[in-house]
Order: C-alpha cells, then sequence, then structure tokens
C-alpha cells in the first residue's frame, strides 16, 4: 500500500467520524462504496484517460445495490443517499477534484446509467424524494 493510499484512508476515516453519528459504525457504512468506487478515482480526477475494468465492476455493482429495493420506496432513497454521502466523502477527502467532463463520461464508458448521483459540487444533504425521482426522469 502507497503512502498516498493510506493517507487517503486515514483522512476517509477522519471524515466519516465527522459526517456519521457516533452510533453507525463508519466502516460499515461506507466500506462496499469505498471498495467499488475506489478504483474510479483515477478516471474521475483526470489521472486516467479511460475507467478501468475494475471501476466499472465497481459502479455496476453500486448500481445493482442501489436497485436491491423496491423503486420508489423510502429504503432506495436512503440507499442511494448512502451511496452519494460515501463517495461525497472521497471526493472531498482527495486533493485531486473530480472533473465534470470524467464525471458525465463515467456512464457511457462503463455502458451503463448511474442510480446514484455524481457530480463535481457532491451535496448529499440536498437530496430528496422527489429530487431523485426528478433526477431519474432525466
Amino acid at each position: 500500500m502507497t503512502i498516498d493510499r493510506t493517507i487517503l484512508i486515514v483522512t476517509f476515516l477522519v471524515l466519516m467520524k465527522t459526517a456519521v453519528s457516533q452510533d453507525t459504525n463508519p466502516m460499515a457504512l461506507c466500506r462496499d462504496v469505498f471498495v467499488s468506487f475506489m478504483p474510479c478515482m483515477g478516471f474521475v480526477e483526470g489521472v486516467f484517460q479511460q475507467p478501468s475494468p475494475e471501476c466499472c465492476r465497481g459502479v455496476r455493482h453500486l448500481n445493482n445495490g442501489v436497485k436491491l429495493p423496491p423503486p420508489g420506496s423510502r429504503e432506495e432513497h436512503r440507499e442511494i443517499e448512502r451511496v452519494c454521502v460515501c463517495i461525497e466523502i472521497m471526493a472531498n477527502a482527495n486533493h485531486l477534484p473530480f472533473l465534470p467532463n470524467a464525471i458525465s463520461n463515467l456512464p457511457l464508458r462503463c455502458s451503463l446509467t448511474l442510480s446514484f448521483p455524481i457530480s463535481v459540487a457532491m451535496d448529499c444533504s440536498r437530496l430528496s424524494a422527489k429530487n431523485l425521482d426528478v433526477e431519474r426522469l432525466n
């Protein structure tokens, strides 16, 4: 494990402690998202021109997890918000910003439609059931 990756993981843990209540285990909350989305970081930050196969598999895994609860259910909205918050933590913890072009190309390059929001200015606190339904229509 490189020094940069170690620093990144420690930073995630510190940010997660402040972002998540003490009652919830932060690593349990975001572990699967971190593992699934970590291979995409080089692409969304502009380090790599293409997402890796591991990135696309990870995003597909996250999509499948978001789609498990019944569409429109409270559980589905919670899962979308959880994935969003975990990716937001990753975006805020890293020294390189997400690039708008890379983010918009991620679904196309991985041949999928995202079931969760991702943007340059991640703000998952603004998610609501109404906003999520509108995003799905676009």
